[in-house]
């Protein structure tokens, strides 16, 4: 594995909201966002779209993208039997799905998956001790979590070699999980904001298209801009390639004023509505 690639900047492209029934559109979707300036790309075992991103790899290689000029994640999905030993055999077929012989980054996808609720602290240490074995075998660069909150990182931190280096959460200006996300920084854990996008709620689309306004943007860039002043790593997504490259035009800078305007937009429960969303906080 190149040790000289770089940790993500900037933002990341999500694959979760791809089309998979046009997986020869999406894969060309995926190539051009890359070519526009994309470099960080960001998959998962349970979204069903590591392949339609292999295809896209595949060609972007073949036009002379050098494979360390990218940086590209996966995530292993907590299914039952949920142990160590689901780790290797899920994480070779992701490798086979990508047409990769290692990742950048590895993630677990969910702290309390179904059924695992009593034990799903055990379940975490054991998942986390074969990711540390994938970095030492040089598969995987960098090994982090999605979704965990603080209590569930401590039981990682607590029986670990390897600190999680990533937390990948739902952050957006209506559901902004700063205290989570200060306590991630804190201990020196990069925070990556899935969902960067996802603003339901009119009264902070209101804001955000008078702030976009200021600036000549759109409300999109207004938001991701935010994410990328408070310190996370923003990941989006679309199927339109001028949208994604309306995104990747951020070079401005929110005032203090405008900031402060769209931390007052924060919400405890605007949230997405998932079926783990609860478990996570019962758990």
């Amino acid at each position: 594995m190149d040790k000289n690639r770089k940790w993500p900047y900037g933002i990341g492209l999500g694959t979760a909201e791809l089309d998979k029934e046009q997986p020869e559109k999406m894969a060309e979707l995926l190539e051009q966002a890359v070519l526009s300036g994309y470099r960080f790309l960001d998959t998962a075992y349970s979204y069903g779209t590591e392949e339609i991103l292999g295809k896209a790899l595949k060609a972007l290689f073949a036009r002379g993208v050098p494979r360390e000029s990218l940086f590209i994640q996966t995530k292993f999905y907590p299914v039952m039997p949920y142990d160590g030993q689901s780790v290797v055999h899920q994480f070779q077929e992701s490798l086979e799905r990508l047409g990769l012989d290692d990742v950048d980054a590895y993630l677990i996808h969910q702290p309390v998956p179904r059924y695992s609720e009593l034990d799903y602290a055990e379940r975490n240490i054991s998942v986390w001790n074969q990711m540390e074995k994938l970095v030492q075998a040089g598969k995987v660069r960098h090994i982090g979590v999605s979704n965990f909150l603080e209590r569930h990182l401590l039981q990682i931190m607590d029986n670990c070699q390897i600190t999680p280096e990533i937390n990948q959460l739902e952050i957006n200006p209506q559901f902004q999980q700063r205290g989570l996300a200060d306590f991630c920084r804190s201990k020196g854990i990069a925070v990556q904001g899935w969902g960067s996008l996802s603003i339901t709620e009119e009264a902070v689309k209101t804001v955000l298209q008078d702030i976009a306004g200021n600036y000549g943007v759109s409300r999109a860039q207004a938001a991701l801009k935010w994410n990328l002043q408070m310190g996370n790593i923003p990941i989006c997504s679309s199927r339109n390639i001028l949208h994604l490259q309306e995104n990747l035009n951020l070079d401005f800078t929110l005032s203090q004023e405008d900031m402060e305007r769209i931390r007052q937009c924060n919400s405890a429960t605007a949230h997405r509505t998932t079926w783990w969303y609860p478990r996570q906080q019962m758990y």
